[in-house]
């Protein structure tokens, strides 16, 4: 049974699967790679039920476009923008509008799950702008034209 047809499977995945075009899902030698990377937060479990089911992958919103990267861009990508150096180590971008909007996970304790959201051509901590407090809601506020292309950042 793939991944992606599992009788368990969360509600907020189901929501988005017929638009999205998902990858492979990931294994769990991939995510525990990532909590390791990660090894000072926990990952909020929703994120993890999305990778189990999709390793990445992308969607074409009613008003907007997301392009969430896998376990392995993940790492590699936020090395690559220096995500930690400029917004700490509680941060984890996740993706983007397919553009300059970085779409970042919030792992701090005080708000683990939140999505906020940068301008990749400027990352600086005082410009995020929350925008879901967690996945599911993400995908909900992008399903039903709530987030858009055009307030994702700005």
């Amino acid at each position: 049974m793939d991944n992606r047809d599992r009788p368990h499977t969360p509600n907020f995945i189901r929501s988005i699967q017929s638009p999205w075009l998902p990858e492979t899902g990931a294994h769990t030698d991939g995510l525990r790679r990532l909590q390791a990377h990660w090894a000072e937060a926990a990952i909020p479990e929703d994120f993890i039920e999305l990778l189990r089911w999709s390793n990445g992958g992308r969607c074409v919103f009613p008003h907007a476009y997301v392009d969430l990267w896998s376990i392995a861009s993940i790492i590699e990508l936020n090395d690559s923008y220096q995500v930690r150096r400029y917004l700490g180590d509680s941060l984890m971008g996740i993706g983007t509008d397919g553009g300059s909007t970085l779409i970042a996970l919030d792992l701090s304790p005080s708000s683990r799950g939140q999505i906020v959201s940068f301008d990749l051509g400027d990352l600086d901590i005082s410009q995020g702008k929350p925008i879901a407090e967690s996945i599911a809601e993400l995908f909900c506020k992008f399903d039903s034209g709530q987030l858009t292309s055009d307030n994702l950042y700005s």
